[in-house]
C-alpha cells in the first residue's frame, strides 16, 4: 500500500512539474514513482519467494510422502 501512495505521489509531482514547466521537480516526480514501482515488484517476488519456500518445506517434512505433481 505505501509503494503505491508513492507512486501517485511521484506521479503527480512529474505531470506538476510538466504543467509548470519545472524539469526538476518533473524529475524528482518520476525518480519517485519509479523507486516506488521497483520496491512494489521486490515486495511481491519477496512474497511469492516466500510462498515457494514454504510450500517446498511442507512438501518435505519427514514422515509424509511427497505430492507427485
Amino acid at each position: 500500500m505505501k509503494d503505491k501512495v508513492q507512486q501517485a505521489v511521484g506521479g503527480a509531482r512529474e505531470k506538476l512539474g510538466d504543467v509548470t514547466g519545472n524539469d526538476r521537480l518533473k524529475a524528482s516526480g518520476r525518480s519517485q514513482r519509479r523507486t516506488a514501482q521497483v520496491r512494489e515488484v521486490a515486495h511481491d517476488l519477496r512474497d511469492k519467494a516466500r510462498g515457494v519456500i514454504r510450500d517446498v518445506q511442507t512438501r518435505r517434512r519427514p514422515g509424509r510422502p511427497a505430492d507427485p505433481m
